[in-house]
Order: structure tokens, then C-alpha cells, then sequence
């Protein structure tokens, strides 16, 4: 809506970000909050978590509806991501039950790092140092996430086996990234 040529009259029909997206939170709180009490108690206590998922969805709104974003702005994913991942599992515990969540525990900080990919993913391009540091810490959290599902699924029967695998991911990198002396040099030609 920021095109010169759109007549003001069309510009102005469309109310400020800030506006739509707290129009669309209470839409949104009010309607499932309505088919609660028409559906009855079992809805709110199956379906509460979809409360999480759209104060996720709100946040992705607010930063994807608004047209300039300032520097920073990309910290709004964030909590939109983490609060649908959260809602998610909240759902599915209540479908599969609550004993599961012994295993399911780390997506707690799985969805950390899936809220820092969306950061890295649509945040802004112009600091590339921040996007490095933005894809070392998705990297370091990943790993101690995937350790924790092990962990949580009873894997510490496979941990020789992804020490072996860590350690020979390691020496191949060190092998592979370094430079390797030419064995078809002659020394003689450099007098």
C-alpha cells in the first residue's frame, strides 16, 4: 500500500498495523472463546492451547503486515514462533496424553531454536555479523536439543555411537578444510 500511484483514498481504507493486529487478536480471542461456551467445557479444556497459537499467529501479523520495519524489528518472530510451537505440543499432549511429555520435554528448547531460525530466515540482511552469530547459536542449540531427545528417549545406550560419529565429523572437517602440500611441487624451480 505504499505505491505513489494508490489514490489516497485507498490508502487511507486501511487501518495502521498496530490496529489490525490488536483487531485481529481480539477476533480472534473472542471467537474461541465463543465456540467454547457453544461447544462446552471439553472445547476450552482440549483446545485452550490454541490461545498460544494465536498470540503466535498476532506476532507473525505484526511483523509481517508492517511494511518498513525498523532494525531489530525481526525480534517479533520470536515470540510468534515459540508461542505456536508451545501450542502445538500442548496440543498434542492433550490428544496423546500427558505421560509423553517425559520424551517431548525438549522441544522447549528445540523451539528456541526454531524461533532463532525464523529470526535468521526473514530477518533483516544488512548485518551480516549478527546473522553469523544468529546461525553459531541455532547450531549450538541444536545440537544440545538433539543430545536432550536422546536423552529423554532413553538413548544413552547410543551415545558411544554418536561419539564415534561426532569425533569422526570432526576429523574429516579438520582433514578436509586443511590446505594440503602440493606433492607435485618442485622445490628446485623456486631458486
Amino acid at each position: 500500500m505504499n505505491d505513489p500511484n494508490t489514490p489516497e483514498i485507498i490508502k487511507n481504507r486501511w487501518p495502521k498495523p498496530g490496529q489490525l493486529v490488536i483487531g485481529i487478536l481480539f477476533i480472534t480471542l473472542g471467537a474461541i472463546w465463543l465456540m467454547a461456551q457453544l461447544m462446552g467445557e471439553w472445547f476450552i479444556s482440549d483446545f485452550w492451547p490454541l490461545f498460544l497459537v494465536a498470540g503466535g499467529l498476532i506476532f507473525y501479523a505484526a511483523y509481517f503486515l508492517r511494511s518498513q520495519k525498523p532494525p531489530g524489528y525481526e525480534g517479533m518472530l520470536f515470540p510468534g514462533t515459540y508461542l505456536i510451537i508451545l501450542g502445538l505440543l500442548f496440543t498434542i499432549n492433550n490428544f496423546i496424553g500427558w505421560r509423553a511429555m517425559r520424551y517431548l520435554w525438549p522441544t522447549f528448547l528445540f523451539a528456541i531454536v526454531i524461533s532463532l531460525a525464523s529470526m535468521y530466515k526473514f530477518g533483516s540482511k544488512e548485518n551480516p555479523q549478527q546473522k553469523k552469530d544468529l546461525l553459531s547459536a541455532i547450531k549450538v542449540l541444536s545440537i544440545i536439543s538433539f543430545v536432550l531427545y536422546l536423552i529423554a528417549i532413553g538413548g544413552l545406550k547410543v551415545w558411544p555411537i554418536v561419539l564415534i560419529i561426532i569425533g569422526a565429523v570432526i576429523l574429516f572437517r579438520g582433514f578436509v578444510k586443511r590446505k594440503r602440500p602440493n606433492i607435485f611441487h618442485n622445490d628446485i624451480n623456486e631458486e
